[in-house]
């Protein structure tokens, strides 16, 4: 079936009463784990004054994601999704209160810190591909792409909130109170969940088996080309470029000595550009891989210019555009990739998603912090944005290359399109229609 090239309205989603209750509630969510990110970074700033901890504390909140984020995505397909994210929201709760005793115990060492943040990372492996899929059963196909913008909006509506009341919350009450509100917000997405109505399995789907169920969607992917090049930008973008939690902590503390409500005014200016990124991304009905080759371009080449503004001020200007082409860039990848899923793999594919955009942060972190720390706040920034642009010219060219040797085949042998337009993996309850789209959403 053809792509509707129909555009909906920014907020045609939350015309559907459960999707309404889920986006609402978990807008507060999202902004107190906002709220606990800033919070933790200036913690750990203070605590170690090392660019490299602040880098390992970020890393390792989803390092499980790179270690099991495949098998989160069985657990989707297996299990009913609105049960796992009840479960996976309540342990949520049970991070941030322990985060928050530590803390406000005055006994919080560093090996603490670093394995309350692996456990935060160990929910998410498992909460992100049910959520992402859980979106698709709430809002059905025909909303699937304005949905996917509007729970990126979520993400950056909280990352515009959140990190300006930290900035605030740090000094009036401290870290640890901080994590203590975060505690407490995630009963209210517990009450949203337990008033949306179940949803009921589809029509003759079954549980994938374990055996080799964590690399199926691997072979999903890898039978695709466009979705290996999209795959391939935004994972190097996400390991690389998008470490806005060390990048910024360090240019608040170090190079502006602006403390930490200057840390909370930088989120801020990045999420007003996120924000009028996503409201213009969500109105585009087929984003294509040139769109996401060209954002990654754009955005690599916004975060260089940020990298080496002289003031705190011109900094705070490239932070906009920045944002702006950063959700333009995210919004297309999730639409893109959701809209080439069936139901029967949408979880593992979503977790596919998860590991490429997110797992590479146990990477980059820790990369992007040492860079930091021995060449400067300034050459770390900008070594994760070179990246980025090298990455997307790689992929456009290899891309180029891949549907020039196609082409000439497609005119005259029927199997090779698979090339072109290539079929799903065989499953008995796999459709793997183009227009079965799940929905998207960034990071804890």
């Amino acid at each position: 079936m053809p792509r509707s090239t129909a555009r909906p309205g920014v907020f045609a989603a939350l015309r559907v009463r459960d999707y309404r209750i889920y986006w609402s509630t978990g807008l507060i969510s999202n902004t107190g784990t906002a709220m606990q990110g800033v919070a933790l970074d200036w913690f750990v700033l203070n605590l170690t004054h090392s660019g490299t901890a602040v880098g390992w504390a970020a890393g390792l909140q989803f390092a499980p994601v790179l270690a099991f984020g495949l098998w989160g995505g069985v657990l989707a397909d297996r299990y009913d999704r609105r049960t796992l994210l009840l479960w996976a929201q309540s342990l949520y709760a049970l991070q941030a209160l322990l985060l928050t005793v530590t803390v406000l115990s005055g006994n919080a060492p560093l090996w603490m810190i670093y394995v309350l943040s692996f456990a935060l990372g160990c929910v998410f492996t498992v909460e992100n591909p049910a959520r992402l899929s859980f979106v698709t059963e709430l809002v059905g196909t025909s909303l699937i792409t304005n949905a996917a913008g509007l729970n990126i909006l979520s993400l950056n509506a909280a990352r515009l909130i959140g990190p300006a009341v930290a900035g605030v919350l740090i000094t009036l009450i401290g870290t640890g109170g901080v994590f203590a509100v975060n505690s407490v917000s995630f009963a209210v997405v517990l009450a949203g969940l337990l008033t949306i109505r179940p949803q009921p399995r589809s029509a003759g789907a079954e549980r994938p088996p374990w055996a080799g169920a964590g690399v199926a969607g691997l072979r999903y992917v890898a039978a695709r080309p466009e979705l290996i090049a999209v795959f391939a930008v935004f994972g190097l973008v996400s390991t690389f470029a998008l470490n806005f939690s060390t990048t910024l902590t360090l240019f608040a503390g170090r190079v502006f000595d602006v403390g930490s409500r200057g840390l909370g005014f930088m989120s801020t200016a990045l999420s007003i550009g996120t924000i009028a990124g996503t409201l213009v991304a969500t109105r585009r009905a087929s984003p294509k891989v040139r769109t996401v080759v060209t954002g990654a371009v754009l955005f690599g080449l916004c975060e260089v210019l940020a990298a080496f503004m002289p003031t705190y001020v011109t900094f705070l200007a490239l932070l906009l555009p920045a944002g702006f082409v950063l959700m333009t860039l995210n919004t297309a990848v999730s639409a893109f990739v959701q809209s080439e899923v069936g139901d029967a793999m949408r979880g593992r594919v979503m977790a596919v998603y998860t590991v490429i955009s997110m797992g590479g942060a146990p990477i980059g972190g820790p990369v992007i912090g040492w860079v930091s720390q021995h060449a400067g706040v300034r050459w770390g920034m900008a070594s994760g944005a070179a990246a980025a642009v090298l990455a997307a010219l790689a992929v456009a060219l290899w891309l180029s290359r891949q549907r020039t040797v196609a082409r000439p085949p497609a005119l005259h042998d029927r199997a090779a399109p698979v090339l072109l337009a290539p079929t799903p993996v065989p499953s008995p309850a796999d459709p793997c229609a183009p227009d079965s789209t799940p929905t998207g959403g960034t990071t804890p």
